[in-house]
């Protein structure tokens, strides 16, 4: 009963902080009767298996993911039983530490495994960092500022340890200094984020979001120059609107807009006048069906048009699109990206490393999943140093700063515009991240591998300490 009680009560908190009802206190907790259980008398197949129900209850969120039916049945299997299954490894690797060496091996043994699985299983996923648990704390920024010196693997070490921590404390009568370590991390953590977030952010630039639905969908229709030019008419009408608040970055949608490689220039008109009117910088999301392709064109306030191409379309519903494979750097600390982009730290930290302060994302998601996919682009700036414009048709349009706080958001109408104008602080630029990349769930990697292998020689060194006072 009791190892059923707390399978279900992982699952229930796992659910619940990881799906679309982010309740991201929630995550700090989940992993904590799972590994009280494997600390204390219970079987290991229990533990294994309460381990296993809890992350596949967990992972119900994803039955409700609008991709769903685009996702063979064995991929997904697949997929589950590997995320799964080495999750209960990393929980039977707690157990195994935890019976043969110290309290303070012990602490690091489950944040260390299970954050080199997530990196080695997002490495590999075509999804990128899709379901880190570092996303389900995005709510409470004070608490992931430790991805601008590690990246997003720091939060999801904290997280585990955090939890690890909890677990451990009713089994330690005596030495707690295992207990107060891990506190002592954790609080050094928020102390950090206080003092980051405390950290004036003088240089801001008025910013805006623009999506609107009833265009989105007459873009799609439009199968002439002319109907695809009254779309960008539009955006333009509504790009001056925003100018007139302020506004000097505008993004739209990703592949809100229409485009023939043969009409582009007439259909861009508008919006190139706009720019010069005004002075505005435009990033446009644009679509083409005659060659298929996704990408933004950057508009300056001189007229010159730059194009980026997606660089990571969506499996299964954009395989027809070629991903582009340059960089959106448009110079002077702004920089684009489109939508699936930001699911993946390696390429957005090659863009921040060249000085990116503002990235504009059009961006497209599915309604259900706005937050959930949204968040991600925020942990990119907060890794990388930089402040995001996020417009998503059928999402959320909003901007962040690069501390990760939502300064302005708004959900996506069903119909006619949704816009946000807002004072955005500007990033600062590269961090240390940017700087190390992905040095942190290596070292991860290798601490457990070392602690594993490492195992008998600590039991030798650990009976050899004891033998004496047996002796005596």
């Amino acid at each position: 009963m009791i190892t059923l009680l707390a399978a279900v009560l992982s699952g229930i908190m796992f659910y619940l902080s990881q799906g679309y009802d982010h309740i991201w206190a929630l995550v700090w907790l989940a992993p904590v009767p799972l590994l009280w259980l494997a600390y204390g008398n219970a079987r290991t197949w229990q533990v294994i298996g309460a381990s296993a129900i809890a992350l596949l209850g967990g992972a119900g969120y994803m039955l409700q993911s609008p991709y769903l039916h685009l996702i063979p049945p064995l991929v997904l299997t697949s997929v589950l039983v590997v995320d799964i299954g080495l999750f209960c490894v990393a929980v039977w690797f707690a157990r195994f530490v935890q019976h043969r060496v110290s309290p303070l091996l012990t602490l690091f043994a489950f944040p260390a495994c299970w954050t080199a699985f997530e990196f080695l299983i997002e490495l590999q996923s075509p999804n990128g960092t899709y379901g880190s648990l570092a996303y389900s704390t995005m709510s409470a920024p004070v608490l992931i500022q430790s991805a601008s010196l590690l990246g997003m693997y720091a939060v999801t070490f904290l997280i585990c340890l955090f939890a690890n921590t909890l677990a451990m404390a009713p089994w330690l009568k005596r030495n707690t200094a295992a207990v107060g370590l891990g506190l002592t991390i954790c609080a050094a953590n928020l102390v950090f984020g206080i003092v980051r977030l405390a950290h004036p952010q003088p240089d801001v630039l008025r910013v805006a979001g623009i999506v609107d639905e009833t265009a989105v969908s007459d873009s799609w229709r439009a199968k002439t120059v002319s109907a695809q030019t009254a779309v960008t008419e539009t955006y333009a009408r509504e790009i001056r609107a925003a100018a007139r608040e302020g506004a000097r970055f505008v993004v739209t949608p990703e592949g809100g807009m229409a485009s023939t490689p043969a009409g582009q220039s007439t259909i861009v008109a508008p919006l190139v006048a706009a720019a010069r009117d005004t002075g505005v910088q435009i990033i446009a999301g644009v679509h083409s069906e005659t060659p298929a392709a996704d990408f933004a064109l950057a508009i300056t306030p001189d007229g010159r048009i730059q194009r980026y191409d997606k660089r990571h379309p969506v499996p299964g519903i954009e395989d027809d699109f070629t991903p582009g494979h340059v960089p959106g750097w448009l110079g002077d600390g702004r920089a684009v990206d489109i939508c699936k982009d930001m699911d993946f730290p390696d390429t957005i930290r090659s863009d921040a490393a060249r000085g990116v302060r503002l990235m504009g994302v059009p961006a497209g998601d599915m309604g259900i999943d706005g937050w959930q996919h949204g968040i991600m682009s925020v942990m990119r700036g907060v890794e990388g140093g930089f402040s995001i414009v996020r417009a998503a048709h059928d999402g959320l349009v909003f901007a962040s700063d690069a501390q990760g706080r939502l300064v302005a958001l708004k959900k996506d109408a069903p119909t006619g515009l949704t816009m946000i104008v807002a004072d955005l602080p500007l990033g600062s630029g590269p961090t240390l991240y940017t700087r190390i990349g992905n040095a942190f769930p290596w070292l991860c990697g290798i601490f457990a591998l070392a602690l594993g292998a490492g195992l008998p020689a600590w039991r030798r060194l650990r009976s050899a300490a004891l033998l004496p006072s047996v002796e005596n």
